[in-house]
């Protein structure tokens, strides 16, 4: 009798579950998304990778096409080692330099003209001369040295060249970062979702530094690797990959915070009281970094230093911002009205990002770190809605997937995305307004 009724009591669970499931499925397939395009590939790992790999194509022909347009002959170089890429490239090669001197008044936005660090001769020495460039860069150690260790420890991989070791950690960083958004978008969704978040992780507008030496991809990969890592509960891993991260880029400091929250979550809730090591040991990157800069600049504040007088970076928790959002901030001119829409329309992004991500209940260490990220740039006067800032906040990408828009609405949001990445690669180098957008 009592296994009759294991028997019952297992049919009658299995019915409603079957037709919960079929009836999803059928909601789906009314939606239009239809079978995962990652199942229909030999192994679905593939599927973000293969977009990933589009992408790229992408960017290469508009390289191609924008120098058809604009009857420039530029090597793939101009738009590879472009802005901050020459500093990170400097760095990998030659390190922080032993003695920097800040100039008697600081430069508008933190940048020498746009001639010195674009033209040939200021990045062919760096890329191809043993000895050092004419005149270090003042505000070198505001780049965290992650990305240029990478490139230091994969130029001995590809023969010594620095130019090289740059363009192959620059892909591989972009590969990790669209297969770990991809696998964490499948881990707390489905796989439907993960693919059609990484579709829109890759043609979004910030993806233009995939084509780029900037630190944007590699922070993404590390931060979403922290995230599996902390939801599988393995929380001295999560902490290790931290440490990576603020080590890399300061931004990646919101990690620690979502590490202290979910210790205390762990604690009150499983008791899992390992889960404290999480949080300090993500700290040891940024702490290791502003040491190094201590004891080799005799200031242990070298770094806010250098921020302050080169970017007059501060905490204006939204003034500029908002200055953006109601056209009040920079002069009335075609380009800076271009560039105040285009933030404009990344706040715009995040901000329906953030609801989406609310609304399909995703996990709050995501939803949170997300979050922080997006108000990492909001509050601070020198970023703002940047679309690569916008776009380190990946999970905003789930959020809009999570949703399971219409194909009529997903595909043309995809499109339109497309367009303007190919417009921001194309026209922004030989356009140049601000910093990288």
């Amino acid at each position: 009798m009592g296994s009759n009724w294991v028997m019952a009591s297992t049919e009658a669970s299995t019915g409603p579950a079957t037709s919960l499931a079929d009836d999803a499925a059928g909601g789906e397939r009314r939606l239009g998304l239809g079978r995962p395009l990652s199942d229909r590939l030999p192994r679905p790992w593939l599927f973000p990778l293969l977009v990933f790999a589009a992408t790229w194509v992408l960017i290469v022909a508009t390289w191609e096409t924008s120098n058809a347009i604009y009857h420039d002959p530029q090597s793939w170089t101009f738009y590879f080692i472009f802005k901050d890429a020459v500093h990170y490239l400097a760095i990998a090669q030659q390190g922080y330099p032993a003695r920097l001197v800040f100039p008697p008044k600081a430069v508008p936005h933190g940048y020498p003209p746009f001639e010195l660090v674009n033209r040939p001769s200021a990045w062919s020495s760096v890329l191809a001369a043993p000895a050092p460039p004419p005149a270090p860069y003042p505000y070198l150690p505001a780049f965290f040295p992650g990305l240029p260790v990478l490139v230091w420890l994969v130029h001995w991989v590809t023969g010594g060249s620095f130019l090289i070791g740059a363009l192959v950690t620059s892909i591989l960083c972009g590969a990790a970062a669209s297969l770990l958004v991809w696998l964490l978008a499948g881990k707390i969704c489905d796989r439907s979702v993960a693919d059609r978040a990484v579709v829109l992780f890759c043609l979004f507008p910030g993806a233009m530094t995939f084509g780029m030496l900037y630190s944007e991809p590699l922070a993404i990969a590390i931060a979403a690797a922290t995230l599996l890592a902390m939801l599988d509960r393995r929380w001295v891993l999560a902490g290790l990959l931290g440490a990576v991260g603020t080590f890399e880029r300061p931004t990646l400091i919101v990690l620690s915070g979502v590490l202290g929250i979910g210790a205390l979550v762990a604690i009150r809730t499983r008791r899992e009281w390992r889960s404290l090591a999480a949080a300090p040991l993500s700290l040891a990157g940024v702490v290791a970094f502003f040491l190094y800069l201590g004891t080799r600049y005799h200031d242990l504040k070298f770094w806010f230093r250098t921020e302050k007088h080169g970017w007059n970076q501060k905490i204006d928790f939204g003034k500029h911002t908002f200055q953006l959002l109601t056209w009040q901030a920079g002069k009335a001119t075609t380009e800076n009205e271009f560039y105040t829409a285009l933030l404009d329309i990344m706040f715009v992004v995040a901000v329906v990002g953030v609801i989406f991500m609310i609304r399909s209940r995703l996990p709050w260490e995501l939803t949170l770190f997300t979050v922080l990220t997006v108000l990492a740039c909001i509050v601070s006067n020198a970023q703002s809605t940047k679309p690569r800032f916008v776009w380190s906040a990946f999970g905003l990408f789930i959020g809009f997937a999570a949703v399971k828009l219409p194909r009529y609405v997903f595909w043309p949001l995809a499109v339109a995305s497309a367009g303007l990445l190919i417009f921001l690669i194309g026209w922004w180098p030989h356009h140049y307004v601000g910093p990288a957008p």
